[in-house]
């Protein structure tokens, strides 16, 4: 209801902002997260036991409930400074450097380098902690705007993220991988910042909606594979669409929903080839009360059924109706945007 009132501008419908908030805070779900996977990974960082890979964001063990953790309390829509989250934000913004990126706490020595391909390893970092440090309220701070200008001086000329000049073969990911969590974050830019950065938006545009799905299907089927093109700078190599990497493995679910939703949100053109099947799909598939459903519901149990421990019940809130619709009207919702308020891309 949070994200609906916010997203169509309509919170009378919904009731008010502060109320849905407040109602968003004292959700046990948004509860057992804190304590369960936030709060572990912030007392483990503020007594020093975590090390190496460990000790991150991003990492493993601990510090994956950390990046679980924030991706669920956004997706309930809990954005107060809680100590734990406090602590955990203000940490992130403490590793930035004055080139502008943000560094893991197990980079120290790599972050002193000067060579492109140490550079390129920030990306993934300097992506997520922007993502995560604008949606929490701190998108004001100016080592976010320092970390967009180093985003965009890494961009390549094709509008993609890589992690070197060269790619050894078409179906290779990583391009999709990094592109895909600066546009996350660029997703997140405020209004004020969009200007700045048009140029490095255009070209991610058109790079995003050019490499995702390129076949028509259903939007909100979990696939075993990436619906992704190769990547045009690999040399050529048959076979079938990448698996999932282990980021996505990870995090159980793909939606090519979600990829629709990030091309419309970095200002692709809803009229690309790629983008107006599935946006026609959506329009003729939505029911006569105004939803989607799933479209194989026994998805949803199967993943709870699959989870003893409950960590993945995070992952399930992606799996309901409601969120699907959600989903479904925020995709119409920019696809219906002035053409002057989105992004001119090239095909």
């Amino acid at each position: 209801r949070l994200h609906a009132a916010r997203a169509l501008s309509s919170p009378r419908k919904f009731g008010p902002i502060k109320t849905l908030r407040e109602d968003a805070e004292r959700d046990m779900f948004a509860r057992d997260v804190r304590e369960l996977f936030l709060l572990p990974y912030a007392e483990a960082r503020r007594t020093g036991r975590l090390r190496g890979p460990a000790s991150g964001i991003l990492g493993p063990v601990l510090s994956s409930n950390a990046s679980v953790a924030l991706d669920a309390m956004l997706a309930r829509g809990c954005f107060e400074p809680g100590p734990a989250l406090q602590f955990v934000l203000e940490e992130m913004l403490e590793r930035s450097t004055r080139r502008g990126f943000f560094y893991e706490p197990f980079q120290v020595e790599a972050k002193a380098s000067r060579k492109s391909a140490a550079a390129a390893a920030f990306v993934l970092v300097t992506a997520a902690y922007a993502r995560y440090l604008i949606a929490f309220g701190l998108g004001r701070d100016p080592r976010i705007a320092r970390a967009f200008d180093w985003l965009a001086s890494q961009q390549d000329e094709d509008g993609a993220w890589r992690e070197g000049r060269t790619v050894d073969f078409r179906g290779d990911i990583g391009s999709y991988l990094l592109t895909r969590a600066v546009a996350q974050a660029f997703a997140e830019l405020p209004v004020r910042s969009v200007r700045r950065y048009a140029e490095t938006r255009r070209r991610l545009a058109g790079n995003w909606a050019s490499r995702i799905l390129p076949a028509c299907d259903d939007p909100d089927a979990v696939l075993p594979w990436l619906d992704i093109t190769s990547d045009p700078r690999g040399n050529s190599h048959g076979g079938p669409m990448p698996e999932l990497p282990d980021g996505l493995r990870d995090r159980i679910l793909y939606f090519p929903m979600e990829d629709l939703w990030l091309a419309l949100k970095v200002g692709a053109d809803p009229d690309h080839p790629n983008l107006k099947p599935w946006l026609d799909w959506l329009r003729d598939t939505q029911l006569a009360d105004g939803s989607w459903r799933l479209g194989d519901p026994s998805l949803r149990e199967r993943l709870l059924l699959s989870d003893p421990n409950g960590r993945l019940r995070a992952e399930a809130l992606f799996l309901t109706d409601e969120w699907i619709t959600l989903r479904g009207a925020q995709i119409l919702q920019l696809a219906a945007r002035p053409q002057r308020a989105r992004v001119a891309t090239a095909s």
